[in-house]
């Protein structure tokens, strides 16, 4: 065989008791691979179950692997139907032929033939079982009237049979592949891909359409020098190349750079179907990084399924990565789970998306759209195909069925997570599950208490803690769980109980020992997490009156900045006067007041000094963190200076009530002592429920909006870190967009950042009018200045799809950023 010979891969279904066809078949492949392969540039491969690799998935998946590679499906049929494969097919037979039948109407295999060896019945004989619905299955060929079939005697006549159809399609490929003079004329013996009809051939049947041979002509026209051919015009050149394609060849998409160069040069253009059809599939293929257009050609391709059809066809029969691909962004769509016909419906889909044989990717991508697109009339079916699944991935599509109840059902959807014993419920889903808290049923909450994700058991150990439904007997339970946020609201309960915890006790029960990242020698150090334990230590100081608090904190020593974080915080107003006087020295008196007492009452010995003073300045900026806190609590307008010297001088956490007073008395300046402040110190929590409540930088870019209202694009030009900047452009109201020049949204469009350009050019899509996008995506593409595909991918929604369709993809990518 030359280099330069493809191959035409066949696959050959049939079930038992047909080993000489199958023989035979194999025989006469080889045959007119020797007589024709030189003159037609190509060799026959035929693929059959026998070529299966074993492995440890279902036999038949191994099988489908094989026939999804092939170009033309032959099917042999006698007396015998073939055994079940699944819930779905009565036959690996029947599974093969509806798999090969989808793939041709899809325009993944070419064609198919089915042949039937004749069995004789005897008169008033009733067929068998097997016999009967081959019969049944024949009729079904003859009455459809779609598929070709032919009846043979014995297998020589078989033999005969496939050799004809070999060289039919033999000479076919070849006359598909040869660029021959129209006006030649045809070898003798080679049949007519119009089967000898005088008829032109339709557009349909062209290897490629019109509009790109009539491009193809002009570029063959071309001079030989370099500078004749410009790089998009190469671009659809591959394009055009990549567009013609089958099952038995490489997998091959136009890349990144390319699909872009084609959207920038003939996005207006009459590109033909196939060449729409192949650049939706680059637009597929390349969605994981949205650097690749995609949108414009959706619309482009709307045929009677929609603009979504070839989406719903990759989804369904694609490779893995198209399938991946593709389900993603039917979940962004918001459609249904796909069917594309009578023998490839939902059910069939489900099955081939929930099977074990399906890799991962495609199995989580599936599992996210149907939690979020799926209805409840679809449960019936998800069960089904989740029935066939390994137990490992049904207790994942339980989650997805939970997902799917808890938009109808919340207490039906909680109660499915306890009974089937659901051990992964991502973050996301139980704060949908608990959003609603007044619609929840304590019955329901307290059964959750039993529940195996920690995620669930948190969230209905919250709510019984806020409610006071939580037994004594379940808070000593709680008391040993395994996440520690439990068992701290479960000390809490205990306490609020009468049952007061040894500090031995509580220790043990709330501080986290873990390994340590550093190594001494083999073996591994331990670090201890005391985050709970001292929210616990906080919530008791919380507890104390006025004079036992001050007592405390007066008798703490140097080391006391728990106990004065928690009377400040209390009695900020009582304390105003010596707040401020610690904050403007930065707490340097009162460390060294403290020290000299210590040394005076004998507390501190010779020696130790030293050593405290090592951590003078952890401790100072410790007190100024909380003092700063309580000081701002007070709201006082007189207390801006002293404010902002403090957090230029020292590493201040940014907390809530610090934003809160900088945004309502601060001006343009704070803002860049907004963006300095440090995060949340974990430790230093004024209360339990508090724990759950920071929520950095979204907080910084509300304070930092409300200080750069009526100056927008001066807030957008300054220098702020990323997250605060992806914050920002998700808070700025919609009439901010409409307001702002192109010249600034072309500017923000061009930031580094890829999250950040994301989500800018998602609120442009939601904020401004179609007209405005298309306008805003037109200046952003056409420019010479360097441009970033994932800007043009999603202004390319707002300009190209219809706004209902807008709307929906754009809101929930906006979400999930």
């Amino acid at each position: 065989m030359s280099d330069k010979q493809k191959i035409v891969r066949i696959f050959i279904g049939s079930p038992g008791g047909l080993k000489d066809e199958r023989r035979a078949a194999h025989d006469v492949v080889n045959s007119v691979n020797r007589s024709h392969s030189d003159r037609w540039r190509l060799q026959f491969k035929l693929l059959g179950w026998e070529d299966a690799v074993p492995g440890y998935v279902r036999a038949q998946s191994k099988i489908n692997d094989d026939l999804d590679k092939c170009d033309y499906f032959i099917g042999v049929l006698c007396d015998n139907w073939g055994s079940k494969t699944g819930p779905d097919y009565s036959s690996g037979f029947e599974e093969e032929y509806f798999r090969s039948k989808a793939r041709i109407e899809n325009g993944l295999m070419k064609d198919m033939a089915i042949y039937f060896k004749m069995v004789e019945v005897p008169p008033n004989m009733k067929p068998g079982e097997g016999l009967g619905k081959v019969l049944k299955f024949r009729q079904k060929c003859i009455d459809e009237n779609k598929i070709f079939f032919k009846d043979f005697s014995d297998h020589q006549v078989f033999r005969d049979t496939i050799r004809d159809k070999l060289e039919e399609i033999g000479w076919r490929e070849t006359e598909i592949f040869t660029v021959e003079d129209p006006q030649s004329s045809q070898p003798k013996d080679a049949p007519s891909i119009q089967d000898k009809s005088s008829d032109p051939p339709t557009s349909d049947s062209w290897l490629i359409d019109q509009g790109a041979r009539d491009f193809l002509h002009g570029l063959m026209q071309r001079p030989p020098n370099w500078e004749s051919t410009s790089a998009h015009e190469v671009a659809r050149l591959r394009l055009i190349g990549t567009s013609v394609s089958r099952s038995g060849n490489d997998e091959f998409y136009v890349g990144n750079h390319d699909a872009n160069l084609i959207f920038q040069k003939f996005r207006n253009a009459a590109l033909s179907k196939q060449e729409v059809r192949a650049l939706v599939d680059s637009g597929v293929v390349g969605f994981q990084y949205q650097n690749v257009p995609l949108w414009r050609w959706l619309a482009r391709y709307e045929d009677e399924g929609g603009i979504w059809s070839r989406v719903e066809v990759l989804a369904a029969v694609g490779s893995e990565s198209e399938q991946r691909y593709a389900i993603e962004i039917l979940d962004l769509g918001s459609q249904s789970i796909p069917s594309l016909h009578e023998y490839f419906d939902q059910k069939r889909v489900l099955a081939s998306w929930l099977s074990d044989a399906t890799s991962s990717q495609v199995f989580d991508a599936a599992l996210s759209f149907l939690g979020s697109n799926a209805t409840d009339d679809d449960l019936p079916l998800i069960e089904e195909a989740a029935a066939q699944c390994s137990p490992q991935r049904r207790t994942k599509v339980e989650e997805a069925i939970v997902s799917i109840l808890s938009r109808t059902n919340l207490d039906g959807a909680l109660k499915r997570v306890v009974e089937k014993e659901v051990d992964k419920v991502g973050q996301k889903l139980a704060d949908v599950l608990f959003s609603n808290s007044q619609s929840l049923a304590t019955e329901t909450v307290l059964s959750c208490l039993a529940a195996k994700s920690e995620s669930i058991r948190l969230h209905a150990v919250q709510l019984l803690y806020a409610r006071s439904e939580i037994a004594l007997e379940a808070a000593e339970t709680l008391l040993t769980d395994s996440n520690h946020e439990i068992r701290l609201l479960a000390a809490e309960t205990l306490k609020k109980n009468g049952v007061k915890l040894d500090d031995d006790v509580a220790k043990q029960a709330l501080c986290i020992t873990k390994p340590s990242n550093s190594l001494i020698g083999l073996f591994a150090g331990r670090e201890t997490d005391d985050t709970y334990y001292e929210i616990y230590r906080m919530n008791r100081l919380l507890e104390l009156d006025f004079s036992t608090l001050r007592s405390r904190a007066n008798s703490a020593g140097v080391f006391s900045e728990r106990e004065l974080s928690v009377l400040y915080s209390r009695f900020a107003s009582k304390f105003s006067d010596e707040i401020r006087q610690n904050l403007r020295d930065r707490f340097k008196g009162y460390f060294d007041r403290k020290i000299d007492e210590e040394r005076s009452a004998g507390t501190i010995v010779a020696g130790q000094e030293p050593k405290i003073r090592n951590l003078e300045n952890f401790m100072l900026k410790r007190f100024c963190n909380d003092a700063l806190a309580a000081l701002c609590g007070l709201a006082k307008v007189q207390d801006l200076d002293l404010v902002r010297d403090v957090i230029r001088d020292t590493e201040i956490d940014a907390t809530k009530g610090i934003l809160k007073y900088l945004a309502r008395f601060g001006d343009w300046s704070d803002i860049e002592r907004i963006r300095k402040l440090g995060d949340y110190p974990t430790g230093r929590r004024r209360g339990l429920l508090e724990f759950y409540q920071t929520k950095l930088p979204s907080q910084k870019a509300a304070a930092i909006l409300t200080l750069g209202k009526g100056r927008v694009a001066d807030l957008l030009a300054l220098d702020l870190d990323n997250e605060i900047r992806i914050s920002l452009a998700k808070k700025l109201p919609r009439k901010v967009f409409i307001d702002l020049r192109d010249e600034v949204l072309l500017r923000e469009l061009d930031r580094k950042d890829d999250e950040y350009r994301v989500v800018f050019a998602l609120r442009c899509v939601l904020a401004l009018p179609k007209s405005r996008v298309t306008k805003l995506l037109d200046r952003y593409v056409d420019r010479a200045e360097h441009r970033f595909y994932n800007s043009v991918h999603w202004l390319d929604l707002g300009a190209s799809l219809p706004i209902p369709h807008v709307r929906n993809v754009a809101e929930r990518a906006l979400a999930r950023h």
